[in-house]
């Protein structure tokens, strides 16, 4: 069948064919015509969209497809409502180029029956998404209208899963879809099934980067800046960082891999931001090992922190960052690793001294420091989280001079 359909009697006929494939509907299926839902066809100064409309639908209502119901005395000029009649809702299908809802969602179980979990939150993912299915309820981000899109993520969380290594996110584009920008396009989509099947996701509170390093998944190949006496071995290369007084920039795959050979570090400190970082080095003691995160510590930096807990047991951990819900949360991350990690200028003394370079609290901030507030493993922090709280501020770590206790004898 031939017809012209003007926009607005697609809209008409689209929605007539939403209500239905409503599950077990009963009642007749209609659109009713109004101003509010349809200003196009009642505005008063273009009749072109009603006569087009009233053309379109009175050529359909011949060949039975719809049932037409005119306003009162307007027969022909005002439409009413406009009901599908079920028998030919499958000629519908065809005029609009749509696939049936029935059909979208046997194609959808076939891509979910065919995954395979390789992690907990994956499994998660997929218990979730079959459930909705059958449920016929809100499957997002996997959109029905769209099996391309459900196809291309759904390829994109199988890989994410078995990563076992650090991999760029255009690499791993390339890979998957010989297209370095399509997980990019799947990003959002991506984070969303991270944020509600992950269970640890919540740990990285909105950093959408840290969530998606946490699973191996880089924006761009991270380096990561380390200063102190360390010495490292990866395939036949030892490396000794005690030489690089100014620090020395390493690639996660080879942190990933390496082998620690020596370590003459009485301390570790892991500092969240780069300015700090790079203040503290020219006052650090010899002994001090200086680790940037630059935010949350990546599976990298974590393995490499495990490794040297295992190899020099007296080690002492400290962590330096903002004095802010986020700073409170990756000194949290890095406790999950290595249990004691002591805060180092994270204190209400060190706050209360700084205050004028303090930074007003965000509703979401005030909720996450009450929520930081009552856990376990930052009982101690409590005296800092009930003075920024009471302040209503934060500070940055950029406006506290490296410690005392980190300068040369």
């Amino acid at each position: 069948m031939n017809v012209y359909l003007p926009e607005l009697a697609r809209t008409i006929l689209h929605t007539l064919l939403d209500r239905y494939e409503q599950p077990q509907r009963q009642t007749v299926v209609r659109v009713r015509l109004t101003a509010k839902t349809h200003p196009a066809y009642f505005a008063p100064d273009n009749a072109a969209p009603r006569s087009e409309t009233n053309a379109a639908l009175h050529h359909l209502a011949s060949q039975g497809i719809v049932q037409l119901h005119w306003q009162k005395w307007e027969q022909g000029n005002w439409l009413e409502a406009v009901d599908l009649l079920p028998a030919h809702a499958a000629t519908l299908y065809t005029l609009l180029n749509r696939t049936p809802r029935q059909q979208q969602e046997a194609e959808l179980h076939t891509l979910l029956a065919a995954q395979v979990p390789h992690t907990d939150w994956n499994a998660a993912f997929l218990a979730w998404a079959q459930q909705q299915l059958a449920r016929q309820r809100a499957l997002h981000p996997l959109n029905l209208d769209h099996p391309q899109w459900n196809a291309d993520l759904l390829t994109a969380l199988d890989a994410i899963a078995r990563l076992r290594a650090p991999l760029s996110e255009r690499a791993l584009s390339v890979r998957l879809f010989a297209n370095s920008k399509r997980i990019a396009e799947l990003r959002s989509a991506i984070i969303a099934v991270l944020r509600r099947h992950d269970a640890q996701s919540a740990a990285f509170g909105d950093d959408d980067r840290a969530l998606l390093r946490a699973h191996m998944v880089e924006r761009i190949p991270e380096y990561v800046p380390l200063a102190g006496p360390l010495v490292l071995r990866t395939n036949a290369t030892t490396l000794d960082l005690s030489g690089f007084e100014a620090g020395l920039a390493l690639p996660t795959s080879l942190l990933q891999h390496s082998q620690i050979v020596a370590c003459r570090a009485e301390a570790v400190v892991t500092v969240e931001n780069a300015t700090s970082f790079h203040e503290l080095l020219p006052v650090r003691h010899p002994s001090v090992l200086a680790v940037y995160l630059g935010g949350f510590a990546s599976p990298a930096v974590l393995t490499l922190l495990h490794n040297l807990r295992q190899a020099v047991p007296a080690i002492t951990f400290y962590h330096w960052g903002d004095l802010d819900p986020d700073g409170l949360r990756i000194l949290l991350h890095l406790r999950g690793t290595l249990a004691t990690v002591q805060p180092l200028a994270m204190d209400a003394e060190t706050f209360l001294c700084q205050r004028p370079y303090a930074q007003p609290l965000t509703t979401r901030d005030r909720a996450a420091l009450k929520s930081l507030q009552s856990h376990p493993q930052l009982a101690d922090c409590h005296p800092l989280i009930a003075a920024l709280l009471h302040a209503d501020r934060k500070l940055e770590q950029e406006a506290i001079a490296p410690p005392p206790v980190l300068c040369r004898p």
